[in-house]
Order: C-alpha cells, then sequence, then structure tokens
C-alpha cells in the first residue's frame, strides 16, 4: 500500500493537475476538513532533532486550515505570502496566484515544505478553497514573551505591551515593544512601505500602551508582528481614562447643575421685572431715537447760527421733554445767550455772559470740549446757590469752537445717561452745521476774491496788451523815424572820408569817427528792434535745413577784419563738410554774428576758435575765447537785456547789453538752448544746439517742407 504522504505528492505534482487552481467542493463543516484528512500544521513544524528546521523541509505535504490572512491583503514584506491556521497551530505559505482567498476562508493547501530567513512556510504548488460559511479566525491572546518564542508561527495572535523603541529600514518602518521597562523580552511590530500610510504609525510614541493583532512571524532570527490594517494597532488604557474623567465631569456637573437650578429660582423672578423694565427703556429709547431721526434733518440743514439754535431747542423740548434749553455761543471773548427756550425761566433766572477765559463751568465745558453732567446743583459746591433758582439737574455739551448747548430740569437726576448721549449727538450735529455754515461763508468770501482778482489780472492783461501794442508802434517809428537818417549820416561820412582821403586834417578823422559811431548806433538799434520782434513773436522765423558749416564759414569771414585788427586768430573748426540744423538761417547769421563778435570785443590776446560738429540728436554751433571770461556764478545774467560784464559809464567796453538776450530767445524760438561755460581771466565757451536736419535734397525726397515759427 502506497503511504498517504506519498499518494498526496503524486496526486499533487500530476495526478491532481486540476488542483493547480481554485476548487470548490460541498464538504463538511469546514473546522474538520475531513477532505484526506491531511496532517496537523503542528506535524509538519515538527522539529524532533532541535535544529530548529522542521524535520519535513523538502517534502511535499498537504495542510488544511482557517485562513488567518490572504496573500494580497495581509501586510507582509513579501507579496503573495499569506498564513493557514488549525487547530494544532499556524504556518505561512506562498500563494502568488490564490488572489480568490480571503480572510475566514476554508482552504487545503499542498506544496513542499521550505525554511527561509527562520520562516517554515509552504510553498505552494495548489490549494483548493472550501465553501463554508466564513468565519474569521479569533487571534490567540499572547504576551510579549510567548510571543517571541517558537510556538507561535504563523498564528493570528493578539499581543499588548509598551513601545519602547522606533525606527525604520528600506523595506518599512517597526515599533519595539516590551510587557514593561524591567521586561528584557521584545517584539518588533514591522509595517511595510507599502502599508505604512494606511495603518497611520504617526499616531504612535514610544511609551505608549498599544495592543497589536497580527500573525507571528521570523525574520532575521527574531520573531515579529504583522498588523493588516488600522484597527490592528491601537492605542489601549485611553478609553478608562476617558471615561473615568468623562464620569468625574458628569458628577460635578450634576452638583453644579443643582446649584444652577436653585440659583435661577431665586433669580428668575428678579430677571422678570428686569426684563419688564428694560423692555420699558427701549421702546421709549427707540421713540426717541426715530424721533430725533426723523427731525434732525431741519437742524443740518439749517442756513444760519440763528436755525441752527431754534432746531436745537424744538428737538429738546418737543422730543426729550425737557423744559430748560439755552444755546451759547461765543462772541468778543464770552459765552453769550444767544437763544433759551421760554419754559426755562420758569424754574430758574436768566443767566448771565460768562467769559470764556474765565473759571465758571460753562467755559470749562468749551475749552475742554468735554460734556458736563450734573445730577444734582445743591450738592456742588457753589458760591451763590441762589442764583440758579430751582435748577436741580443739568448737562451742558460743546458746540465745537462755536459755543455750548444746555439742558436743565428743576428735578435732581432727571437727565437719563442715554437722554446725555442724545443730546451729545446733538451738539455734534450743530457743531457739523456750523462748520459747513463757516465753510460756505469762507468759499463765497474766496469766490469773491478770485473774481476781483480776475477782474483785476483781465484788467492788467488789458494795459500789458495796450503796452505792448504802444511798444511794437514806438518801435516801429523808430526804426523808421531813427534808421532812415542814420543811413544817411553813415552814408555822407563815408563819402566825406572818400573826399578827404588820407590827408592829414582833421576832417578825414573825424569823418571816421561819425562813420563808427553811427554804425554802433545803428547796431544797437537792430539789436533792440530784434529782441523787441522775437519777445513778440513778430519775427516770422521759418525752419528749414540750413547748412552751420557754410553760416560759420561767412560770419568768420565778415568779422575777420576785426580779429586781424586786434591781432586776433579766427579760425572754423568741423570733422565734415556739412552739418543740417532744422532752423531759421537769419536767426542762425544773427546768433553766430553776435557770439562772434562779442568774443573778440571782449578778447585782447589769443583767438575765437568756432566750432561745428553734431552730438546726440544735435547740430552744435560752439565759439570759444580766451578773452575776459567772468565769474561763473553770475553767468545767468548775461543773458538778460542790457545786461553786461562791465556796466556804469566807467566801463571798459562798449554794446547795448541785448546781443545775448537776442541769440538766447532766438536759438529756443528755433528750438534749441544755449549754454556758457566762463571763467575769469580764462574766457568763455558759448555752445549753441539745434535740432540736427538732414540735407535739402534728402527731405525733398522723404517730402519734408519748411514749418514756420510763430507769426510773421
Amino acid at each position: 500500500m502506497i503511504p498517504r504522504p506519498v499518494l498526496w505528492g503524486l496526486l499533487a505534482v500530476g495526478l491532481l493537475p486540476h488542483w493547480s487552481g481554485v476548487c470548490s467542493a460541498d464538504a463538511a463543516p469546514t473546522d474538520s476538513l475531513q477532505y484526506g484528512a491531511p496532517a496537523p500544521i503542528a506535524q509538519v513544524r515538527r522539529d524532533v532533532d532541535g535544529d530548529s528546521i522542521p524535520d519535513r523541509v523538502g517534502d511535499t505535504v498537504v495542510v488544511a486550515g482557517r485562513v488567518a490572512a490572504a496573500p494580497g491583503a495581509l501586510p507582509l514584506p513579501e507579496e503573495g505570502v499569506g498564513s493557514l491556521q488549525d487547530g494544532t497551530g499556524g504556518i505561512h505559505v506562498r500563494l502568488p496566484e490564490a488572489r480568490a482567498l480571503s480572510r475566514g476562508d476554508s482552504a487545503r493547501v499542498w506544496g513542499v515544505l521550505r525554511h527561509e530567513a527562520g520562516l517554515a512556510q509552504i510553498a505552494g504548488i495548489g490549494y483548493e478553497r472550501v465553501e463554508a460559511a466564513r468565519r474569521t479566525p479569533d487571534p490567540v491572546p499572547l504576551s510579549v514573551p510567548s510571543a517571541a518564542s517558537d510556538r507561535h508561527e504563523g498564528q493570528l495572535a493578539r499581543v499588548d505591551g509598551t513601545i519602547t523603541a522606533r525606527s525604520a529600514n528600506r523595506g518599512g518602518e517597526y515599533f519595539v515593544l516590551r510587557e514593561d521597562e524591567s521586561s528584557d523580552a521584545q517584539l518588533t511590530v514591522f509595517v511595510s512601505n507599502q502599508h505604512t500610510e494606511r495603518i497611520r504609525l504617526g499616531r504612535f510614541d514610544e511609551g505608549d500602551r498599544v495592543e497589536v493583532t497580527g500573525i507571528i512571524s521570523q525574520y532575521d532570527l527574531s520573531y515579529q508582528v504583522l498588523p493588516r490594517g488600522e484597527d490592528d494597532l491601537v492605542h489601549i488604557g485611553q478609553a478608562w481614562t476617558y471615561l473615568r474623567w468623562a464620569l468625574l465631569g458628569v458628577g460635578g456637573l450634576g452638583l453644579v447643575s443643582i446649584a444652577v437650578i436653585l440659583f435661577l429660582r431665586s433669580a428668575v423672578r428678579r430677571r422678570t421685572q428686569e426684563l419688564t423694565r428694560r423692555e420699558a427703556e427701549l421702546k421709549d429709547r427707540q421713540m426717541k431715537v426715530e424721533a430725533l431721526y426723523s427731525a434732525t434733518d431741519h437742524l443740518l440743514r439749517a442756513a444760519s447760527r440763528t436755525e441752527v439754535a431754534g432746531a436745537l431747542i424744538d428737538l429738546v423740548r418737543e422730543v426729550l421733554g425737557y423744559r430748560g434749553v439755552s444755546v451759547r455761543f461765543a462772541e468778543d471773548g464770552a459765552l453769550k445767550a444767544f437763544d433759551v427756550a421760554e419754559t426755562t425761566f420758569t424754574f430758574m433766572p436768566e443767566r448771565p455772559d460768562f467769559n470764556i477765559e474765565g473759571d465758571s463751568a460753562v467755559a470749562e465745558v468749551y475749552r475742554s470740549g468735554t460734556t458736563l453732567a450734573v445730577e444734582d446743583v445743591e450738592e456742588m459746591e457753589m458760591d451763590d446757590p441762589a442764583a440758579h433758582g430751582d435748577l436741580r439737574s443739568v448737562v451742558v455739551v460743546p458746540i465745537g469752537e462755536h459755543g455750548t448747548f444746555a439742558v436743565a430740569s428743576p428735578e435732581p437726576g432727571a437727565i437719563s445717561g442715554f437722554d446725555t448721549h442724545l443730546i451729545e449727538v446733538l451738539g455734534s450735529y450743530a457743531t457739523a452745521t456750523l462748520d459747513r455754515l463757516d465753510r460756505e461763508k469762507a468759499l463765497r468770501a474766496a469766490k469773491e476774491e478770485a473774481e476781483r482778482a480776475r477782474t483785476e489780472a483781465e484788467v492788467a492783461r488789458d494795459q500789458a496788451e495796450e503796452a505792448a501794442r504802444l511798444k511794437s508802434a514806438f518801435l516801429a517809428n523808430m526804426s523808421h523815424e531813427i534808421r532812415t537818417p542814420l543811413t544817411s549820416i553813415i552814408g555822407f561820412a563815408e563819402a566825406l572820408g572818400d573826399e578827404v582821403g588820407d590827408g592829414n586834417g582833421n576832417t578825414g578823422r573825424f569823418a571816421g569817427l561819425i562813420e563808427r559811431s553811427g554804425r554802433r548806433l545803428l547796431d544797437t538799434l537792430d539789436g533792440v528792434l530784434n529782441l523787441s520782434k522775437l519777445e513778440a513773436g513778430q519775427m516770422g522765423l521759418e525752419t528749414e535745413p540750413v547748412d552751420l558749416v557754410t553760416k560759420a564759414r561767412r560770419a568768420a569771414e565778415e568779422l575777420r577784419p576785426q580779429a586781424t585788427e586786434k591781432g586776433l586768430g579766427l579760425t572754423v573748426e568741423t570733422g565734415r563738410p556739412e552739418v543740417w540744423a532744422r532752423a531759421d538761417a537769419g536767426s542762425v547769421q544773427i546768433v553766430l554774428q553776435n557770439l562772434v563778435s562779442n568774443a573778440i570785443k571782449y578778447t585782447e590776446e589769443g583767438g575765437v576758435h568756432v566750432r561745428v560738429f553734431r552730438e546726440n540728436g544735435w547740430a552744435v554751433l560752439e565759439v570759444e575765447d580766451t578773452g575776459i571770461g567772468m565769474d561763473p556764478a553770475l553767468a545767468d545774467d548775461l543773458f538778460k537785456p542790457f545786461r553786461q560784464a562791465s556796466e556804469g559809464l566807467g566801463r571798459a567796453y562798449e554794446g547795448s547789453g541785448v546781443g545775448l538776450a537776442v541769440t538766447q530767445k532766438a536759438t529756443e524760438e528755433m528750438g534749441g538752448q544755449v549754454d556758457v561755460e566762463t571763467e575769469a581771466g580764462a574766457g568763455s565757451c558759448f555752445t549753441v544746439r539745434l535740432p540736427e536736419a538732414t540735407s535739402p535734397e534728402a527731405e525733398v525726397a522723404e517730402g519734408g517742407k519748411t514749418e514756420p515759427i510763430g507769426e510773421a
């Protein structure tokens, strides 16, 4: 007869191929599993020789039991490793394809018994599941020392202990459990990386008391417990702590509740009465607020101090119901009664004016800007109580810088705190209205002043325009009346000089003096007329491309005799044959003549240099001399009309002082600018910058045209 284990091996290898998958059978009750009567798990794991290795390693074995953890569901370090448990013990099984098994199923497994890394397990060849009612195996309650022994390997167990350490490796995270701090036995709780988030290990710290449910496994010659899910790893001892505190809280709450009930019974009646009284007060206050809200519009729209005072008195009398009301305004250093309700005099005499700087209570309210509330005047220290008549309670509020507002009553404590607040609100409204009236008055005065100033400005403008017209007419007459005879004088002086020739008599010398003086007078007249026309916008300038090189050379040739006569050099320097500027040709000529002639005039030694170049989008004229120069702090005055470096009857140089003013005005009219650098005794350098332009041929090609400046 073939031995039963050999028969099972043959059936597993070749005779029972249909068992390589999941098969079902209508079997006896799940726990008996009397389908072939496999060997008990404890017998399969038996170690007779004591070498810590099961005797049947390498044999094909068959075991049956209930699934303690199914492949794919148990969080073990190796996927597909589960556990089978019967009444004698438990054993690990490796079933990589057994996805149909789950916890609580009854199953029969056959395969080769192996022992790896201290763990006894069956490398499964096949399995079958026996259909039966599912029942999750009950975990075996163990202590840490008993769980860390060979007897319970592969079983589903429940262990409690204290966490003494926690750490991690490449495979996952783990805790070290002990019974207590003095115990030597320890057990590892291991959770692989793929399950750490699900089990939420962050809930636990060293020193926590925990309960762990899982499979007892052996790894690296030590035992560990492998929890399956979040509920398999929980704190213990907290429930009773919470319950104890809850019971204490409930007991304390009961005592407090009894005390509160006794107290409330005595307070409810008082509170009911208080609420009834408060309700009546609230209704009264609501009525007052609504009445004031609807009536204050007249106060806010008041158009004079009289209307403001009248509105205050009416509001207090009609809404708040007080008989004594008075309004005082600050005038001539005193707080004077401006308006007083007639009913005020039924219980108190007329009050005098109060000096603003005096020691009266009303003056103190005005100066400090704070409210005065007196519940009983008789309790105050006063020099003359009879002067107040039957007045007992009073509230005085400031009206900004305008005055004070007072409400009085013949009854002590008659003005409540709420009414005091409403009186203060009325005072603030009156302040806002009076401030508005002051602003409106100031605005009217400013408007009138602005209108007067505008009228005066129009008159001044008309006078200036008339003066300008008269000046233009005068200059026009000057141009005709002076230029014509002056031209004749110069002409006759030239003729007389030519006729006399180079004789040694005084006639020729006098003729030359007449000619030079006439030309000087003509130059002065031309400068004054040009400045006048530029200031009046009557020069009639037109912009067009102007070659500054040509203009500079022409001006130098015209003025070279003057330079030669003084023994000065006059040079024109340019790095290119043409430098075009958008300018007025006549104005450019005037600018050059003024600058070069001035340079010659104020230079005794050395020379004058005229430079023409381009720079940063500008066409630049530069006139530099080695003359007398001047203090740089006085350079700005050079461009003011009729101002010179030397002035007065004893001045060393001739001239009207309008040449540089004409130069600056003409340059600015052409869209340019003129600057000067000067130093006393070292000379001066005038720089004129004009807008750069292209040649006339390029202008025509681009469709350019001449642009007028000012009016002709």
